[in-house]
């Protein structure tokens, strides 16, 4: 989650004014560590407003580890049993479809977890580096196409924002030039950890262009399609 997206993507939910302990689910959370210190703006722009307004955030991952409440696979059947009995009001879905081999089954399944009339932010790169966690298939949708996924949900907001650059993010982590200057000789040398060129150079394709994300806040709707069309 970009700084950029993680500040959109609460605006978003803060002027739906939902109610004190309505529940978030984060899909793909990672661990307190990563949303805390690897990645401040996660907690600082997204979680913490949130939390203020009285948002109760449920963490969900398939690792254990400190920070994530909920441990489990989307795609079993027994473990989104155990996430709907929270009832909850939100699901957030950021940047994790592209390092899924089958996305659209796991939209479809996320969409399975809240019950009519929920809210579902989704997000995911539009113009990115390769980046594999464990694995990066490239996906990269406008936020037409990523509302598409869930076809019966309502579109509330969709957007592409812009996030900066990788010349920016080394700034960030400190001793940009000498990181810079690593990179650009591992680069040189495709031999030396070749599993690891491809996303060297992807990244130093991306120093000066800018990332892009698609946003989109869709709502589940308040009556199941089926039924509606049954009647």
């Amino acid at each position: 989650m970009r700084p950029e997206e993680a500040a959109t993507l609460a605006h978003w939910l803060r002027d739906l004014e939902l109610k004190p302990g309505t529940v978030c689910l984060n899909i793909g959370s990672s661990t307190r560590q990563f949303r805390e210190q690897e990645q401040p703006h996660v907690a600082e722009l997204f979680i913490r407003p949130l939390e203020a307004d009285g948002i109760r955030f449920v963490h969900c991952d398939m690792k254990e580890a400190d920070g994530v409440d909920e441990v489990g696979d989307v795609l079993d059947p027994e473990f989104r049993s155990r996430l709907r009995r929270y009832d909850a009001g939100i699901l957030v879905c950021s940047n994790l479809l592209e390092h899924l081999s089958d996305p659209q089954r796991f939209a479809s399944a996320c969409g399975d977890l809240v019950s009519q009339g929920a809210y579902g932010l989704f997000s995911v790169p539009l113009s990115y580096p390769y980046h594999p966690d464990p694995i990066d298939t490239m996906l990269r949708l406008t936020p037409e196409q990523l509302a598409a996924m869930l076809p019966t949900w309502e579109t509330v907001r969709s957007c592409e924002i812009e996030a900066g650059n990788y010349l920016r993010d080394l700034r960030a982590g400190g001793n940009g030039l000498s990181r810079l200057a690593r990179q650009i000789g591992r680069v040189a040398m495709p031999l030396y950890r070749p599993s690891k060129w491809r996303e060297n150079a992807s990244r130093l394709s991306w120093l000066m262009r800018k990332y892009r994300v698609s946003l989109v806040l869709l709502r589940k709707p308040a009556v199941n399609i089926s039924e509606a069309e049954a009647e």
